[in-house]
C-alpha cells in the first residue's frame, strides 16, 4: 500500500539558492497576553461593559499585570515608500510627495510631527523605499535612509514588486526597528505610513488574502475622482491576478504584490509582538500589513489595536477578519500615523480609569438584616431603676369550722312524680286541681 503523500509549502522545501523567508522565524518566541484578573470596582467608572473596560483589559494583557502602568514612552514609527503603481495615475499627490513628507516629518512641521509633539510622543520615520525626489532635490538624512531597501517597487500591476532578498531584508528592517524600541522600553508603538500609491498596494493585499474582486476593496485614498477611481480599480484587479496563486504564501505575496514599506510593517508588527511590545495601528496601510502578518503567525493579533477607522473599504473588510475594532472613527484618513495619535488619548485615558478603579477603597459591607419577628431594629435599653424588693407573704389563718349537713328527706315513691314533696295543701299540686 502506497503512503499518502505529503505536500510540502514551496517557502519550506529545500532549494540549492538561500533558504527562503520564513516569517514565523520573526514572531520566535510569541505568547498571548495574559489576561488582568482584577475585576472593577463597584464605584468604579469602569465597572459596566465598555470600550474604554476593553482597551484596559487590553493594555493590561500586554504589560503582563492586572492593572497596567502609566504608558509613559511612546513611538510613532512611520515608514515611507513609493510605489510603481503610482505612474498609473491612482493618486492626486505628486510623484515627490512622498520624499517631501519625510523632510516635512522630520523637521517638525508635518501635521502628524506636529501632533506627536503636542502629545510627548518620540517619532521615528524609516525611508525603507523612498525615492530620492526630483532632479536637484536634497537627499534624505542618513538616519532616515539607513534601512533603506530600493528606491521604490515596481509597478504590481504587471511585476513583482521586489526580489526575494529585497523582500526579507525589508521585513528584516522593520523587525529590527521593532527589536531597538523594545530593547529601549518603549512602552507602545503607534505604526504610520507615508507613500504615493500606498492605500492601492494595501487594496490589492487585503483583496487578494480575503479572495475580494477590485470594486470590493477600492477607496478614494487621497481624494481621487471617479476617473483616478477606475484607473485604480483596474491597477488592483491586474495586480490581483498576479497574486492569488501564491496569496496562501504571505511572504511570497508581499514580494509579488507588497512594497518595502509594507513588508517592513509586517516585519515590526510580528517582531513587536514576539517582544511583547503593543502597537497601535493606523490606516489602510497598516491593516493590510496587520491582516498579511495574522495570516502568517495566527494569534500575532492580539498584540495589536486599532486607532481610527477610515472610509477605506480594504481596512473594514481587514479589521473585520482581524476581529479589531477602531478606538476612533475619523472617516477619511490623514495617514502618517494621525489616526494612532488621535486614539492616544483615549488609550491613556483607560489607563488612568484603570488605575483609579483599582486604588479605590473596599465599600463597607452591609449591615445584616433583623432577624424574624423583631419589632424594630433598636435593641432594648436597660430597665430604668432596680424592681421593689416583694414583702412577706401574710400567714394564712384558721379555716372555719363546717356546720352539720342538713338530713336528706325521704326519696319520693315509684309512680310519684318526681319533685312531688307528697303535700296534697301545696298549690299546683294534683289533688288541688281537681
Amino acid at each position: 500500500m502506497r503512503a499518502a503523500r505529503t505536500t510540502v509549502p514551496e517557502e519550506l522545501t529545500m532549494t540549492d539558492g538561500p533558504r527562503p523567508l520564513n516569517l514565523r522565524e520573526v514572531a520566535e518566541g510569541l505568547r498571548s497576553p495574559r489576561p488582568p484578573a482584577t475585576p472593577a470596582g463597584a464605584a468604579s467608572a469602569l465597572r459596566a461593559p465598555s470600550r474604554l473596560r476593553e482597551l484596559a483589559t487590553w493594555l493590561a494583557g500586554t504589560r503582563d499585570a492586572d492593572v497596567a502602568g502609566p504608558l509613559e514612552r511612546v513611538r510613532l514609527v512611520v515608514l515611507a515608500g513609493d510605489h510603481g503603481v503610482a505612474a498609473r495615475g491612482v493618486s492626486v499627490l505628486p510623484a515627490d510627495a512622498t520624499a517631501d513628507a519625510v523632510r516635512a516629518l522630520v523637521d517638525g512641521t508635518h501635521p502628524a510631527a506636529v501632533l506627536a509633539a503636542a502629545d510627548g510622543v518620540e517619532l521615528a520615520v524609516h525611508a525603507v523605499g523612498v525615492a530620492a525626489g526630483g532632479p536637484g532635490a536634497q537627499p534624505l538624512p542618513p538616519a532616515v535612509s539607513a534601512r533603506a531597501v530600493r528606491a521604490g517597487s515596481g509597478d504590481a500591476a504587471v511585476t513583482d514588486a521586489m526580489t526575494a532578498e529585497e523582500t526579507e531584508a525589508a521585513v528584516r528592517a522593520g523587525a529590527a526597528i521593532a527589536d531597538e524600541a523594545a530593547d529601549e522600553g518603549v512602552d507602545l508603538l503607534l505604526l504610520g505610513d507615508v507613500g504615493t500609491g500606498a492605500t492601492t498596494v494595501a487594496a490589492t493585499l487585503v483583496a487578494a488574502s480575503l479572495r475580494k474582486g477590485a470594486v470590493d476593496v477600492v477607496g478614494r485614498g487621497s481624494g481621487i475622482g471617479d476617473d483616478a477611481w477606475m484607473r485604480k480599480t483596474a491597477a488592483v484587479r491586474d495586480a490581483v491576478r498576479r497574486a492569488r496563486p501564491v496569496a496562501t504564501r504571505p511572504a511570497v505575496l508581499l514580494q509579488t504584490v507588497g512594497s518595502p514599506d509594507t513588508a517592513a510593517a509586517v516585519g515590526l508588527l510580528l517582531r513587536a509582538a514576539a517582544r511583547r511590545t503593543p502597537v497601535l495601528l493606523d490606516g489602510v496601510v497598516g491593516a493590510a500589513a496587520a491582516l498579511v502578518a495574522s495570516r502568517a503567525v495566527p494569534g500575532a493579533e492580539k498584540w495589536w489595536a486599532v486607532g481610527a477607522r477610515t472610509a477605506e473599504p480594504a481596512q473594514h473588510l481587514a479589521l473585520e477578519r482581524l476581529k479589531l475594532t477602531p478606538v476612533l472613527d475619523l472617516g477619511a484618513g490623514r495617514g502618517a500615523g494621525t489616526g494612532a495619535l488621535a486614539a492616544l488619548g483615549v488609550l491613556r485615558a483607560a489607563q488612568v480609569l484603570a488605575a483609579a478603579d483599582a486604588a479605590l477603597t473596599p465599600e463597607p459591607e452591609p449591615e445584616p438584616e433583623p432577624e424574624s419577628g423583631a419589632t424594630s431594629g433598636v435593641e432594648p435599653g436597660p430597665l430604668p431603676g432596680p424592681l421593689p424588693e416583694a414583702g412577706p407573704l401574710p400567714e394564712a389563718g384558721p379555716l372555719p369550722e363546717a356546720g352539720p349537713l342538713p338530713e336528706a328527706g325521704p326519696l319520693p315513691e315509684a309512680g310519684e312524680p318526681a319533685g312531688a314533696g307528697g303535700d296534697a295543701s301545696r298549690p299546683g299540686s294534683p289533688d288541688t286541681a281537681r
